[in-house]
């Protein structure tokens, strides 16, 4: 894997993006707030994104979700759409002021998205080529086993609306979405490898977690 995504021009270099790249479950969202707080307290000023965020596509993309038969590429499509409008109209504005800027869930999490799915990687990467590369990437990886059961913890079940809607892998739900987990970080695994994101293990403590993520994040903001 290359490095393929777009380079900065000079009238965006002055902010931070840091990605903090994972299926649902693997704490990506919990971690990226954690972390938004610690930087905050730390003085810095950071504005976060995520996929499904923008105020073009959003709502757009919670509906269609809701088609079981939406096709896979439309919906990639309706994302990577979503992230190119934050990227233009929230992201380079926040990296001009000097801001960080966090990512919940970026170009890794979607081109894992992808792959999970069976769209050819030369294309995928063509698509999501318009990004900005993210200054660092942190991939948070878990077992199966636990995420699932932090997904159920969380929602009371595993809901049939959410990010695997369209994979109909098998009638029992639980089943199908364990596979979708254990395809989706096999993807992501090998996308870390490739594009030098650092890996971190979610079956821990927070602290032990949160504590790993703010020294990565430290060794290179500061």
């Amino acid at each position: 894997m290359g490095k393929f995504y777009g380079k900065r021009g000079e009238k965006v270099d002055k902010g931070v993006i840091i990605s903090i790249e994972g299926v649902e479950g693997s704490g990506r969202s919990t971690h990226l707030q954690a972390l938004k707080k610690y930087l905050e307290e730390e003085g810095y000023g950071v504005t976060t994104i995520g996929l499904q965020s923008s105020e073009l596509l959003g709502n757009v993309i919670s509906q269609v979700k809701r088609d079981i038969v939406f096709q896979r590429i439309t919906l990639f499509l309706a994302y990577a759409t979503d992230l190119a409008d934050q990227i233009e109209y929230k992201v380079k504005e926040a990296l001009n002021s000097g801001f960080i800027v966090l990512a919940d869930g970026y170009i890794y999490t979607l081109m894992a998205w992808a792959l999970s799915r069976g769209l050819e990687e030369e294309w995928v990467t063509k698509v999501l080529s318009f990004a900005i590369k993210p200054d660092l990437a942190i991939a948070l990886i878990a077992p199966t086993r636990t995420i699932v059961r932090r997904v159920i913890s969380k929602n009371g079940k595993i809901d049939p609306l959410a990010s695997s809607v369209d994979l109909c892998i098998n009638r029992d739900l639980y089943t199908s979405f364990a596979l979708h987990v254990k395809s989706f970080q096999k993807h992501l695994l090998r996308i870390a490898e490739g594009y030098g994101l650092r890996v971190i293990k979610t079956n821990k403590s927070f602290e032990e977690v949160h504590k790993d993520i703010i020294s990565y994040v430290n060794g290179v903001i500061k």
